[in-house]
């Protein structure tokens, strides 16, 4: 999958989170990996403006399968679109790594945007991104395989949520399998396979809950055939 589907790029967000620091909006919150910032379903209409670590946005299907919609990272905001239709969490935000983040209130963050043209006009960036990265999904799925979903969700992941060995260049992601699958749109099972044949072309290893990337270039190829 390209670049850009994996979450807004931190540009736009930077206003929301320069104009909510000079107020000194919000409170400290903190997440450990793993743990759930934002569930799908609640009625909450609270933001965070993500300060350290990263998180997935996802939806949890019926058959408790998992697809992953997108990628925040530092800077960028989580939970505006309820915020704003004050309808119901369309997705929920878990912490891929520990993370910490502000809440600011749905009240808070809605003056904000209606008193300051920059925040609204970074607020519509951020959904118009969105929905583009929701169309490039529904394109990639039917017109590439899950082979070479899997190397461009790695090749993608790389630079900006793994951790390089400045000695081997190998570079450490903190996903799982089922991770991966879900940012595929593939099936565990589809998944494993994959990684299985780039285990034993000397591409890739696993850990529990890490993926290492030994060869980024193989990963590009296979990505782009």
């Amino acid at each position: 999958m390209s670049d850009t589907a994996l979450g807004p790029v931190p540009d736009k967000a930077n206003v929301l989170n320069d104009l909510f620091s000079e107020q000194g909006a919000g409170s400290a919150v903190r997440f450990r990996a793993g743990q759930t910032i934002m569930h799908q379903g609640d009625l909450s209409d609270h933001v965070m403006m993500l300060r350290t670590g990263f998180a997935k946005r996802v939806i949890r299907c019926a058959d408790d399968a998992e697809i992953v919609l997108g990628l925040f990272e530092p800077s960028q905001v989580i939970g505006e679109q309820a915020a704003l239709d004050g309808l119901p969490r369309s997705a929920s935000v878990v912490a891929l790594t520990d993370v910490t983040a502000v809440a600011v209130s749905g009240d808070a963050f809605r003056a904000l945007i209606g008193t300051h043209p920059a925040a609204a006009s970074a607020v519509l960036g951020i959904l118009g991104e969105r929905i583009r990265e929701a169309d490039q999904g529904r394109l990639e799925l039917a017109t590439r395989t899950v082979a070479c979903r899997v190397a461009a969700r790695l090749v993608a992941l790389a630079p900006r949520i793994g951790a390089a060995d400045e000695a081997t260049g190998a570079v450490r992601l903190p996903l799982t399998q089922q991770d991966l699958a879900g940012w595929a749109g593939a099936s565990r099972e589809a998944v494993v396979r994959t990684l299985r044949r780039l285990r034993d072309e000397g591409v890739v290893t696993t850990e529990r809950k890490t993926i290492i990337v030994h060869d980024l270039d193989a990963l590009r190829v296979a990505a782009a055939s």
